[in-house]
């Protein structure tokens, strides 16, 4: 599976944003983003978590995220949510990119 950096350009493509969002600090993922040299925005939610409890999901104990994939379309509305268990694997930028495409033609 490729990484989010060389796949941004398929999510463009398809007329969708790509965004992450952690509980890290910002220094942190800016880090993480010039490491990996991500040309897409990784956001932080620390230290008030907001965004993950909205979203449902929020590991308390541990302050983290479960790895978590949503499509949200241009109203707002999230039209595609993976939540993914420990140890699953990642979902293919194809599943993604096709979940796009249906929104949009919807």
């Amino acid at each position: 599976m490729s990484s989010g950096r060389d796949d941004y350009s398929k999510f463009q493509a398809a007329d969708a944003e790509l965004v992450g969002i952690s509980a890290n600090v910002a220094f942190s993922q800016k880090a993480f983003t010039e490491s990996l040299k991500l040309n897409y925005p990784l956001l932080t939610d620390f230290p008030e978590l907001k965004a993950i409890q909205s979203y449902g999901v929020l590991i308390p104990e541990r302050r983290l995220a479960q790895r978590s994939y949503f499509i949200v379309d241009k109203e707002g509305i999230i039209r595609y949510k993976k939540i993914l268990a420990p140890k699953e694997d990642l979902v293919p930028t194809s599943t993604l990119i096709g979940e796009v495409m249906k929104i949009n033609k919807g």
